[in-house]
């Protein structure tokens, strides 16, 4: 933000509608007792001479913070009880020393110094011996207004408290997003570049013998690729699509062409389409890490349902002891946390078993 900006939000504030110009609308009734008893000359001139002095401070003061505003509205208040013997309605004055304290922070501050310039405004007029009817309504004026001070100050407190924590849960959201994003991103491209990997192999080492099955391997790493890019497209929108039924029809093609037999135990077509998306993603991420590291030969996916909700199973018979959570496996697991299930993985001699689990809320 330029200076020239902040000028000018300055000048704004001061002429907007609950700015300190518009309060000095209020100094005007000071004189109202001199339109029934027109004073001495010596005290309308140490009236002006009071006004002068209190404007100086009253503009001072809209600035003002802490031990300073306490400052400037005590002598605002001196400033009053000097103007007694003006014949003006000299509380006037008291009341913007009240509304000086009411912008005091914390609220608790305001009210004992607000209630401190009451007692020693009553006590002022007592002293004086001047009747209750001058000064009374300007000492209630003064609590009323140093009050209604206090009380916009801490909803103001309030307003920017909130304010900070829609920015903060902004920020959240905005990293959570990035979060989902770059797990959808590590799930989707892990085994479609694998496949293609995998694919290109095959071709390079086809095509002195075979060239015609060479070309046919290159179209389909051209078709995954585009396969990929529309997904990737579609992560970074947020409407991935995935659904369990087709994710464990793109495995059969990956586990094929890695020579991974596959067996599927599973009816995916009739569940929610919220769960079948987490499950989908679960599923790629399983099937990556078979086709990458467990040396396996064969492959099986089964879903199964019960009671407490569904469970996906992906074992293989590879080197399970060579099992390591990494990334990929910590975004499944945050994964389905959030859609209330759960994930575990077990590894040993006879290969790696992956277990998720929904509840059935999930695909209720």
């Amino acid at each position: 933000m330029t200076n020239e900006t902040r000028q000018d939000r300055a000048k704004l504030k001061w002429f907007s509608i609950d700015g300190p110009l518009l309060w000095l609308l209020y100094l005007p009734l000071f004189f109202i007792p001199w339109v029934f008893r027109l004073p001495s000359t010596p005290q309308i001139l140490w009236a002006f001479a009071g006004l002068a002095v209190f404007l100086v401070i009253y503009i001072r003061a809209c600035t003002a913070k802490g031990n300073a505003l306490i400052v400037y509205a005590a002598a605002t208040l001196l400033i009053s009880f000097g103007l007694i013997y003006t014949d003006s309605n000299w509380t006037v004055i008291a009341v913007y020393a009240a509304a000086m304290v009411g912008e005091l922070r914390p609220p608790r501050r305001a009210g004992i110094v607000l209630g401190l310039f009451a007692v020693v405004t009553v006590l002022t007029g007592l002293a004086v011996q001047q009747t209750p009817f001058y000064w009374a309504m300007g000492v209630f004026l003064m609590v009323m207004i140093g009050i209604a001070n206090i009380s916009r100050g801490m909803l103001e407190d309030k307003n920017v408290a909130l304010a900070n924590a829609q920015g903060e849960v902004k920020q959240m959201a905005a990293t959570a997003e990035r979060e989902r994003i770059g797990r959808d991103l590590h799930d989707l491209l892990g085994r479609t570049l694998t496949l293609i990997a995998i694919k290109a192999d095959l071709a390079a080492k086809l095509s002195p013998r075979d060239p015609a099955k060479a070309e046919a391997e290159m179209r389909e790493v051209a078709a995954a690729a585009r396969d990929a890019l529309a997904e990737v497209r579609a992560a970074v929108a947020g409407m991935t699509g995935a659904t369990l039924g087709r994710e464990i029809a793109s495995a059969q093609v990956a586990l094929a062409a890695a020579n991974i037999a596959c067996i599927v135990e599973a009816d995916a077509e009739e569940i929610d389409q919220g769960a079948s998306a987490v499950l989908a993603m679960t599923l790629r991420e399983a099937i990556t890490n078979v086709i990458r590291h467990s040396g396996a030969r064969s492959c099986r996916i089964a879903l199964t349902r019960g009671a407490s909700g569904l469970e996906l199973t992906v074992a293989d018979d590879g080197d399970g002891e060579a099992v390591r959570e990494g990334g990929g496996i910590g975004g499944v697991r945050s994964r389905l946390a959030a859609a209330g299930g759960g994930l575990s993985v077990t590894g040993g001699a006879d290969g790696t078993q992956l277990v998720a689990r929904l509840p059935l809320v999930a695909s209720a």
